[in-house]
């Protein structure tokens, strides 16, 4: 019986396929899991995407660990047997030259070959946080369903997917003002004052946004310097945004604002 998504995840154990070319890190990614992580099991290992579309056929699971460099088919060739299935998705590549912005806004998280125990850890806490809330498993497969597509294209993703039950919206990455933290969540604020939630942390988003238009000025904000138009001394620094919006800045960020913002404008006097 196929556990509900109202269900405490601590009830259940979280379900595991791995896939991946080479028998070593099945092994040992295996061992890691059984040894280190939480309520989690290995219910399969396969090492190619034809091997796991055959499982997936007749097995379950909650989460797959999916290696993306291999011979025949990639992992991303896996994607289109995941999405109807709601089936949560870390992706594990030996390589950081892939569109990581992209797949970490898509997956639930990537790991970095040799694996890190630490980092593991906390992409199965992740897994099973998206597990036990509905909403993150919806926005989970709607953000790995648009991630599915534009796998597909060949131009620069220009739009991020922000779900809610039952549709996702589409933003422009140039309406997003600033970001801000919640606990688990981010309040995206969009240039018509509208403002979005979502179950990120706004230390995802530090990861993925172009680093040349968004700058982290607090541990709780991240802005677009498109929209900045003036930097106040006043209050311990604060940044005054186009649509009105104000938000604090700490000092140990105002140094690589002050950067950021060198880069983009023509400065004329003191910045400090």
């Amino acid at each position: 019986m196929i556990a509900s998504y109202f269900s405490i995840i601590s009830t259940a154990m979280v379900k595991a396929l791995l896939v991946d070319d080479e028998l070593n890190n099945l092994i040992n990614l295996e061992f890691m899991l059984h040894n280190d992580c939480e309520e989690i099991v290995v219910v399969g290992k396969v090492q190619s995407v034809a091997a796991a579309k055959k499982f997936l056929e007749s097995g379950s699971a909650d989460v797959v660990f999916l290696d993306i460099t291999m011979p025949n088919e990639d992992g991303f060739g896996l994607l289109d047997s995941l999405t109807p299935k709601n089936i949560k998705v870390v992706f594990v590549t030996a390589h950081n030259q892939y569109a990581l912005r992209a797949l970490k806004a898509s997956a639930v998280d990537y790991l970095l070959k040799p694996v890190r125990i630490d980092e593991l850890q906390k992409a199965v806490e992740k897994v099973k946080l998206t597990t036990a809330n509905p909403l993150a498993a919806e926005q989970n497969r709607l953000l790995l369903q648009h991630f599915t597509e534009l796998t597909k294209q060949k131009n620069i993703p220009q739009k991020i997917a922000v779900p809610a039950l039952g549709s996702v919206r589409f933003v422009a990455i140039d309406e997003i003002v600033a970001l801000e933290a919640d606990s688990n969540y981010t309040i995206i604020h969009l240039k018509d004052a509208q403002k979005l939630v979502i179950s990120k942390t706004l230390k995802e988003f530090d990861e993925i946004l172009d680093e040349q238009l968004f700058v982290r000025i607090h541990k709780s904000y991240i802005v677009n310097i498109n929209y900045v138009v003036e930097y106040s001394t006043t209050d311990g620094g604060v940044v005054k945004m186009a649509d009105k919006s104000r938000w604090s800045i700490s000092r140990r960020q105002l140094d690589i604002f002050l950067k950021k913002m060198q880069a983009s404008a023509i400065m004329l006097g003191k910045s400090k």
